[in-house]
């Protein structure tokens, strides 16, 4: 198994796999579905935003990831942001470790000062907590009717 970037004329190929990947780990409500796509394709397509995929040893994809580089608006600070992870199967912590360290790598590259990302999912929370990374924050959210 190993990680790769995909390059932008890679993406129209595998496309379907990127949509339902990202909107199911985004958790994309159907009405946000066409602007969501549209912005991400362009950011894909642009280098904006970055697609990595996992493949195994018949080049059939495992994993995906959507990455950002991203800048502070105040300090000009750069991160990475892992926008979303997909998994189409359950795989052992070290494969994320290793998928990890080459977001470091990437990042570093990048000249990110850090690697920033959310989630919903405790197995992340814990999953994340063992390659050292730390909680910044929570938020929440409050619903208004009839908006």
């Amino acid at each position: 198994m190993k990680t790769v970037k995909l390059l932008s004329i890679e993406i129209s190929k595998h496309w379907e796999l990127i949509k339902f990947a990202a909107t199911t780990a985004d958790e994309v409500d159907e009405k946000d579905l066409q602007p969501y796509l549209i912005e991400l394709l362009h950011a894909i397509l642009s280098d904006k935003a970055q697609c990595w995929v996992r493949i195994d040893e018949d080049r059939n994809i495992i994993a995906l990831l959507i990455t950002r580089v991203i800048a502070d608006k105040i300090t000009l600070d750069k991160s990475l942001f892992l926008q979303c992870v997909y998994s189409f199967s359950k795989v052992p912590i070290e494969i994320w470790q290793k998928d990890f360290d080459l977001m470091i790598q990437f990042a570093k590259k990048e000249n990110c000062k850090n690697i920033k990302f959310n989630s919903r999912h405790l197995r992340i929370w814990e999953m994340v907590k063992t390659f050292g990374c730390r909680e910044a924050h929570r938020s929440f959210i409050y619903d208004i009717g009839g908006i």
